[in-house]
């Protein structure tokens, strides 16, 4: 599943078109699109609606596996053109000077840059970087739900020096994003990709299920179990953990035991 966090309207129209999502919002404080693979939220303007919602979006959404998260939207930069689409980096938001670094690791060729979220909007265009008013409380948000290598920003540089936004309109909004879809699309196919491993990853194992089914583990034991198991399926892919001499321990605490000794003795394979 790929999370989307948009703090407007007019951003979410181009999205919501371009993957076909509907319009899922019911009763709730923000308005929700979807289909089978993704999901947008409308937050609203601030980070502290982009927090709000990002995690709104998260309790609807906990059941259906690890998740990538995502935060679309216009910025601000000194001097970048109008229409670039840009990866942010770094994220530093500016009431109390707290940096994110979105670790780089999805391997696209596109543009990076710092980016500033400040509490109104930026006029004077201090510094050479990209400013908005929502990423700060999306990300810290974001990474409470997932891994941070699964949380980006992606902002389309809709105003600068030489066109300021108090000239920026809704539909200038809905077209810069539109103009930037192949380029969301990388990172969209990307995020996903990731995603999905990560579900594998953690997806319930047939052999944890079978060890489960022939002894009785408390919880604390099932972690250690699902953890050893991990563990096993990295280090041994080609040897089944359930074996004749695993079946003969009598108790759950025995079959522990003996994988963490059996694991011992797996030779590391480097590649």
């Amino acid at each position: 599943m790929l999370c989307l966090i948009v703090a407007l309207p007019a951003e979410a129209r181009p999205l919501a078109g371009h993957y076909k999502l509907r319009d899922k919002s019911a009763s709730g404080p923000f308005s929700v699109f979807r289909n089978d693979t993704m999901a947008l939220a409308v937050s609203g303007i601030g980070k502290l609606a982009a927090a709000a919602a990002t995690a709104y979006l998260h309790g609807r959404l906990h059941r259906d596996g690890p998740a990538a998260w995502l935060n679309i939207g216009i910025a601000g930069h000194a001097s970048r053109t109008l229409g670039d689409g840009v990866i942010a980096h770094r994220i530093t938001d500016h009431a109390s000077g707290q940096n994110w670094y979105p670790p780089q690791v999805l391997g696209l060729d596109l543009a990076t840059d710092n980016l500033l979220t400040v509490d109104s909007p930026q006029l004077d265009y201090r510094d050479d970087l990209m400013y908005d008013m929502e990423a700060s409380g999306f990300y810290q948000t974001a990474c409470r739900c997932t891994t941070a290598e699964l949380v980006q920003c992606f902002k389309v540089i809709s105003d600068n020096r030489d066109q300021p936004a108090t000239a920026v309109t809704a539909n200038d909004c809905a077209d810069l994003i539109s103009s930037c879809l192949d380029r969301i699309d990388r990172v969209v196919d990307t995020l996903q990709s990731c995603a999905q491993q990560l579900a594998a990853a953690h997806a319930p194992s047939p052999e944890l299920e079978q060890l489960t089914r022939h002894w009785h583990f408390t919880a604390s034991q099932t972690h250690r179990l699902t953890e050893l198991v991990r563990r096993w399926k990295t280090l041994a892919p080609d040897q089944p953990v359930w074996c004749s001499e695993l079946k003969s321990q009598q108790r759950a605490g025995e079959v522990l035991l003996w994988m963490e000794q059996r694991l011992h003795t797996l030779p590391v394979k480097l590649c």
